[in-house]
């Protein structure tokens, strides 16, 4: 969606306007929440959204290859996709505490990892190719295509838990964020403070990485795909070795580290313009950090949380993230334009990092673990 934006109009803004509405309905996940928690079988909301998603990215797809797609229309499209996407969000967020302990989340996290490290590769990388071979529209094609495989993929599972007692959607909002409450809630608000910092730094880099297949190579279809594949198997290879060590007692410690070598990776990234090598090596290691913080994190979270609460608390907490990051989304246009893309990566690698250090000042974060 973002190659897309970017292609279409050439404007930066109108790519982090994408991601604006991307990670503002994203926000607004804690409002779903409170529905897919009263729900007993988690299947049906998967076999109500992926459908749907699909009959959207179909259309997309049309428009695509008509040639009369409009700004309007793919911004409807993305506001549709990323609505349904919450539900989807919370069911797959839910369900690792449903089928494990909470001593072994670290290491269903790892197996997940190691299951979808070649899918999200074989994804990346194929839809850069893709993009490179017949443009967006065949990466928006294979959209449509993969959520009806997802749908059929849905149909046997078996994803019943305990349900949440029978309350109006009101008492279930409320009942979500009681435990930011009192003495015990402090924990949850420090760290939501750090999530503020880090949400809105780290929603800069998928952005950079297409200003940057644009501004430092001639080709920039060809290096895309690597670029972000790069990205993303980094923080695949990352997750896997984390459930491998399952390092359930160190939370509070990767709360730290992850954002300090995710903002020096990106600070790098200013020393290797143009070297395509280079680039995805240390795009690897920052996707690495980031990985291994969002499993610490949802970890740490389906750890402590009973399963009929789980949605909500792992909404409200993102609620903080994403905020942050749809601001961090429609502010990198403007940003660009007036300091440079170059600066926008320095303030990213600097932002970063004053979250790792934030962390690291708050006792009660750095000590976590379950």
């Amino acid at each position: 969606m973002l190659f897309l934006a970017y292609s279409r109009t050439g404007n930066l803004f109108v790519a982090g306007l994408v991601l604006f509405i991307e990670y503002g309905v994203y926000t607004l996940t804690f409002l779903v929440a409170p529905i897919v928690d009263r729900v007993k079988d988690k299947r049906t909301i998967l076999l109500i959204c992926y459908p749907l998603q699909a009959i959207t990215a179909a259309i997309l797809a049309e428009q695509l290859t008509a040639g009369t797609l409009s700004t309007a229309v793919l911004l409807a499209a993305v506001l549709a996709l990323a609505t349904l996407w919450d539900f989807v969000w919370v069911v797959q967020m839910v369900v690792p505490r449903l089928v494990v302990p909470p001593r072994l989340l670290f290491a269903a996290d790892g197996l997940s990892g190691a299951i979808g490290t070649g899918y999200q590769v074989a994804g990346y990388a194929g839809g850069g190719a893709l993009v490179y071979l017949v443009g967006p529209e065949g990466g928006v094609s294979a959209y449509a295509i993969l959520l009806i495989a997802a749908l059929a993929a849905a149909i046997p599972l078996v994803l019943t838990g305990a349900q949440a007692p029978k309350e109006r959607f009101r008492e279930a909002f409320a009942r979500g964020w009681e435990a930011f409450r009192g003495a015990a809630g402090r924990v949850l608000r420090q760290w939501a403070s750090i999530e503020v910092v880090y949400g809105f730094f780290s929603a800069f880099v998928p952005l950079l990485i297409t200003a940057i297949a644009y501004e430092e190579f001639t080709d920039p279809s060809a290096v895309y795909g690597v670029l972000v594949t790069a990205e993303v198997l980094g923080g695949a290879v990352a997750g896997v070795v984390a459930g491998h060590y399952n390092p359930r007692r160190y939370v509070g410690a990767l709360l730290v580290a992850s954002p300090l070598v995710a903002g020096g990776a990106i600070l790098s990234l200013l020393a290797v313009p143009g070297e395509l090598a280079g680039l995805g090596a240390l795009l690897a290691l920052a996707g690495a950090a980031i990985g291994v913080r969002y499993t610490a994190k949802y970890s740490w979270v389906r750890g402590i949380f009973a399963p009929e609460r789980l949605g909500r608390a792992i909404s409200n907490i993102y609620f903080f993230t994403g905020a942050a990051s749809s601001i961090a989304a429609v502010s990198l246009g403007a940003l660009s334009t007036a300091i440079g893309v170059p600066a926008v990566i320095a303030l990213s690698g600097v932002g970063l990092a004053i979250a790792g250090l934030l962390a690291l000042s708050l006792p009660l974060v750095r000590s976590l673990k379950y």
